[in-house]
């Protein structure tokens, strides 16, 4: 695969997660999150992580998330869990911008 398609693919995934987390906006609660991972049971850490890891590049509030990860899995862990999916974030973020904006310099 070309760098060009894959540039092409990732923006249009990129605008489409950004517009999938503005149309769900109002559903996205501390509340809301909560709900979803204590459902998944041992899994939930993991995946509450990764959700936090993909948050900011979709540009969702990390401040819901960390509320979430506090009341989920009590203050040590959840700030534990959340300081790692604020990194894996970062990266994330600028990954995406190192990969797909590398070349309009």
């Amino acid at each position: 695969m070309s760098q060009r398609v894959l540039r092409i693919s990732l923006v249009v995934l990129l605008v489409g997660g950004i517009g999938l987390a503005w149309w769900f906006r109002d559903t996205v609660t501390p509340a809301a999150v909560a709900a979803w991972v204590e459902g998944l049971g041992v899994w939930g850490p993991l995946v509450f992580v990764g959700v936090y890891g993909l948050a900011p590049a979709l540009c969702v509030p990390g401040a819901v998330l960390t509320l979430a990860g506090r009341a989920l899995f009590g203050p040590l862990a959840g700030a534990l869990l959340s300081l790692t999916g604020a990194t894996a974030g970062a990266t994330v973020a600028f990954l995406l911008a190192r990969y797909v904006a590398a070349g309009l310099g």
